[in-house]
């Protein structure tokens, strides 16, 4: 990914969740050191410059006003992801988002422009992981899904996944070299801070 113009044609607004319980680190992810800044910091600073607008989706708004950025705070609690990615499409400025968990680190550009592109067709556009696991948090969604994810709330579901099969979804293969890596525990952090 080079500029704006050659990931997308379409604006597109970046949302970076950052409201999760992070239980098996002990503390927030977002938070965690990284050079001189926090893992939030770091990936926003990969990713917002190709964005037309930047939101970050938190549970609580307080300690994550150090980043100048526009914070969107769940509509309620305890629905995860699900209820972060549509309090920002609510808010969002553009039809086409961009979602990304605030601990995937590494980005993957080649697979960030081929979604971006194909998302201009598809109302979801998901990567799949050689073993054919499912990556919600690192996918486009549409503004136009907020009714269907409006119904799974009301039916108390919390899960992205029926999502997919209630809208037009493209699914993307990933490759052995661009595996979206995740830091779900201190030594996934430790590992991650030794490759910087």
């Amino acid at each position: 990914m080079k500029n704006k113009e050659q990931s997308s044609a379409l604006p597109y607004t970046l949302i970076i969740l950052a409201g999760g319980s992070s239980r098996r680190m002990n503390q927030d992810k977002a938070l965690l050191p990284v050079g001189r800044g926090t893992l939030i910091e770091y990936v926003l600073q990969q990713l917002e410059e190709y964005f037309g607008e930047t939101l970050v989706s938190v549970s609580e708004s307080d300690k994550f006003k150090f980043l100048n950025q526009k914070l969107v705070v769940d509509e309620k609690q305890g629905f995860g992801p699900l209820m972060g990615i549509k309090s920002a499409l609510a808010v969002s400025q553009h039809e086409k988002n961009f979602v990304i968990a605030c601990d995937i680190p590494k980005i993957p550009y080649k697979v960030l422009d081929k979604i971006l592109l194909q998302g201009k067709n598809f109302d979801i556009v998901v990567p799949v992981s050689p073993s054919g696991r499912v990556e919600p948090l690192f996918a486009v969604y549409s503004k136009s899904i907020l009714p269907l994810m409006e119904e799974l709330i009301e039916d108390h579901i919390h899960s992205l996944l029926p999502l997919y099969d209630m809208c037009k979804t493209d699914y993307v293969t990933l490759d052995m070299d661009s595996i979206l890596k995740n830091l779900n525990t201190k030594q996934d952090y430790e590992v991650f801070l030794r490759q910087l």
